[in-house]
């Protein structure tokens, strides 16, 4: 008879090998946007169910996170929430600032200040060493002093960018621009068609990355030798040991592109890991709502029932014509509503938008085209009718309209007349829903899902080491990798191979010519 010890052996040795390849994660999520963390939680999680212990420092604590994910700081009241707090007032402002100005110093450089918290520099001094961390993954977007923490834990660094890459990180990573044909959000052009589309969108690419680097050295070097390490590199040697970005970005919704190893696209990989659930009253709503449903938000920050009482009396009017058809819209404050909501609108201050878009009676998604939202109602082919606000959505909203997927419009354009019209060609004309599951099929067409595609890049790096998908163009000024002495080398030995060609060709014609004199003068001295 075996014995009880026996069994208990082979329970350790099943142990020990499951878990051999566990490996510590730090995540640091520094921007309080709830659809940023989204991203970072995200790959966290995915992480974590791979059985990686997985620590993150964030603004936000993971509702029913997995078993290896823990909240190890919560930053949540150390900035102003932005969270449902967005009036039109601070969207008008957004919309005509300078972005990438915005990035380098109110998202880039001040957000540096956080390492300053106690409990931040309680970590920095202390960090846990039992297991000791093998990989630190923190985000893609102005804040990148946090890619310090890497050289003070001595692991490879990781980046996740919540929207398609920024220029500048092409540049770190030795990724090819690509401008000739690869839009820049900065232009807001959702093609580059014409020459003078390729003169500014390269020029932008060029100009902004200029700033973003010039504007970002001396302030976030400063903030890391403050509050990392008085020997810590200059933040440009920094950013070159980054090991590799993961982009909410797919190749059939921005286009194709040439992608170094180090940049990988996971786009809808907060759709596949989302547990979130219609609540009991909204699934029995939604069910109900057999004729279709409307569904309209203006996301995580900016609040619908802020906009002036005639868009909104413009809204009831159009949506009180749609009935039989239902509207669910996200008010958080249904008091400051005006009077007079169609009884066709139900209003809630929070929906799981996931499962709503995934649910067979929503027909129509009305969004500020954030990139979460647009990828998610492409995800699930709900055709679109987008209101962007700021930021990239007018260039999300753009490329969904170029393919049928969305119709656009301003805000500041609704009437109960143009989103009556705007309602009805996405209701009824068949381009928007067959470009919408066409579009929807490509978006989900993948060797592998995002979810694994993240794991295993994060997994490899780990394996294989800071530098194993670095590229040659890290090592080399952008005048090399560029090509521009060989262009250089190229011009001038054309222009001195045809001043020679022409320095023999006028030397022989010289001398032809002398001949022909010569002989022309003896034959005239002969007659």
């Amino acid at each position: 008879m075996v014995s009880n010890n026996f069994y208990l052996c082979l329970f350790l040795i099943y142990f020990i090998n499951s878990y051999s390849d566990a490996y510590r994660i730090l995540v640091i999520a520094p921007f309080n946007s709830k659809s940023h963390t989204n991203m970072m939680e995200s790959v966290g999680k995915a992480l974590a169910l791979k059985e990686h212990q997985v620590d993150v420092i964030s603004h936000f604590e993971m509702k029913n996170p997995p078993k290896n994910y823990t909240t190890i700081m919560n930053l949540d009241g150390s900035l102003k929430k932005v969270v449902n707090t967005w009036t039109i007032k601070m969207v008008e402002h957004y919309r005509h600032v300078d972005i990438v100005a915005k990035i380098i110093e109110e998202f880039g450089n001040n957000f540096c200040e956080l390492m300053a918290l106690e409990k931040m520099q309680r970590f920095i001094k202390n960090p846990p060493n039992d297991p000791p961390y093998d990989l630190v993954i923190t985000e893609a977007f102005g804040t990148n002093c946090f890619f310090g923490f890497g050289h003070i834990l001595k692991v490879p660094v990781v980046m996740v960018s919540a929207l398609t890459e920024f220029l500048w990180y092409n540049e770190i990573l030795g990724n090819p621009m690509s401008n000739a044909y690869a839009v820049n959000f900065a232009t807001k052009n959702s093609r580059v068609v014409t020459f003078w589309d390729r003169v500014k969108n390269h020029f932008w690419a060029h100009y902004n990355n200029y700033r973003f680097f010039k504007y970002t050295e001396d302030n976030q070097t400063l903030a890391m030798k403050k509050y990392l390490s008085q020997d810590i590199p200059n933040i440009r040697e920094i950013e070159k040991k980054t090991s590799l970005i993961l982009v909410n970005g797919y190749q059939s919704f921005f286009g194709i592109k040439p992608l170094t190893p180090a940049v990988v696209q996971i786009a809808g990989i907060q759709i596949e890991l989302s547990e979130t659930k219609l609540t009991p009253e909204l699934k029995i709503w939604m069910d109900k709502s057999t004729h279709g449903v409307v569904f309209f938000t203006l996301g995580s920050m900016v609040i619908i029932e802020d906009l002036p009482k005639e868009i909104l009396l413009g809204l009831y009017a159009a949506f009180e014509k749609l009935a039989p058809i239902r509207v669910l819209m996200k008010i958080v404050n249904k008091d400051k509503l005006p009077e007079g909501l169609p009884k066709n609108v139900l209003t809630m201050s929070w929906i799981p938008q996931i499962p709503v878009l995934r649910h067979k009676n929503t027909k129509v998604f009305m969004t500020h085209g954030g990139l979460n939202s647009a990828q998610e109602g492409l995800y699930f082919a709900v055709p679109m009718i987008g209101f962007p606000l700021f930021g990239d959505q007018p260039l999300n909203i753009r490329v969904l309209a170029d393919k049928n997927v969305a119709y656009e419009m301003d805000y500041k354009d609704i009437t109960e007349k143009s989103l009556n019209k705007a309602l009805r060609a996405v209701l009824y004309d068949s381009k928007y829903r067959e470009a919408a599951k066409r579009e929807s099929q490509l978006f989900r067409d993948r060797h592998m899902s995002a979810t694994d595609t993240a794991v295993f890049w994060i997994e490899y790096v780990i394996r294989n080491g800071a530098n194993s998908l670095r590229s040659p163009a890290m090592d080399m000024p952008w005048w090399k990798a560029e090509l521009v002495d060989v262009y250089a080398f190229f011009f001038i030995s054309i222009l001195l191979i045809s001043y020679s060609v022409y320095f023999v060709l006028r030397k022989i014609s010289s001398l032809i010519c002398s001949i022909l004199n010569s002989s022309f003068k003896n034959h005239r001295k002969k007659d």
